[in-house]
Order: structure tokens, then sequence, then C-alpha cells
């Protein structure tokens, strides 16, 4: 697969850059998913942080509460079943997904996989999936694998720093 690459022509003024899809170096294997980091808190002096995701059907996050960010999903490729508070939105190819703070949401994958772009404002909680990933050996996603339990306590134990609550199911 080629790396795209980005080129800024011209003055760089502060806070300006441009990075493209895959990255090696900005990517991480995280849960199961590979994420690259598009844009990060450090790149947009905290605006917000952009990363495309990549997942399989089946690889779905436990609810979960954003406290500091708002999050914002545009669906490239497949579809997904978003639960946001008391709402179910089901998502295709081209479909925007808001998911405000404070509010508990989750989804599902539907189709065999999707493609994401994932939007935190401001920026923040990228750490989090930083802090409880490893850098991708290549652009590809992880093996299939039953995520350990070290690695679960990990995260429930580094949610709080970053602003983050697993919240037990609906009913």
């Amino acid at each position: 697969m080629a790396t795209q690459s980005t080129q800024i022509i011209g003055a760089n003024p502060p806070g300006a850059f441009g990075r493209g899809r895959q990255s090696l170096e900005q990517s991480v294997w995280y849960s199961g998913w590979l994420l690259t980091f598009l844009a990060t808190g450090e790149d947009t002096q905290g605006q917000f942080a952009l990363m495309e995701q990549i997942a399989r059907k089946g690889n779905v996050p436990p609810r979960h509460i954003h406290h500091r960010e708002d999050e914002a999903f545009y669906l490239v490729e497949g579809e997904m079943t978003f639960s946001i508070g008391d709402r179910t939105i089901k998502a295709t190819a081209g479909t925007m997904v808001f998911a405000p703070r404070d509010i508990p949401h989750s989804f599902t994958i539907d189709s065999e996989q999707v493609r994401m772009l994932v939007q935190l404002t401001p920026a923040g909680g990228e750490g989090f999936f930083k802090a409880c990933s490893v850098p991708a050996p290549t652009m590809t996603l992880p093996p299939p694998a039953e995520i350990p339990y070290s690695e679960k306590q990990k995260m429930m134990a580094l949610a709080p720093e970053y602003g983050m609550e697993f919240v037990m199911s609906k009913g």
C-alpha cells in the first residue's frame, strides 16, 4: 500500500501542519483497532484531535462517557449502529454522528469492517488511545484476539485521568 504524503508550500504559521493517511509512524493498534492520528492536540494547539479508525465486526467499545470532549464520527466505509443517550442511530458510509460530552455512548459494527474519522473537541482524549495501544507494525488491523484482562484493567484505571468513565450497559 502506498504511503500518502502532504507537502506544505510557503510559510508555516504557528499551528499549521499537514499529515496524510497511511502514516505508519502515527498509527497504533488499540484494542483490536488500527488508529492513525491525523491531528493531535500538539498539532492543533489543543483545539481538536482527529483520528482515522478501522475495525472489524464484533469489536465494540463498552458504553462510556467523555466528560471533557465532544466526539464526532464520520463513517467513511461500512455500517454501524450508535447508541447515544437514549437514541439509536443507524449509520452508513457518508453519515456523521455527534456524541456530546457527558452523554453515555457506544456503538456496534454491523458490516464486516468499518473505516471512520473520529474528532475529539477539544483535544486531549487521544492520549487515552495512545496510552492503551502499541505502535502498529503495519498498516493493517491487528490479528483478531480477545482483549486480555490486564489490558481492560489498564483502560479502566487510565479512563479517569482522561476524563472518561465506563458505565454499565442499559437494561
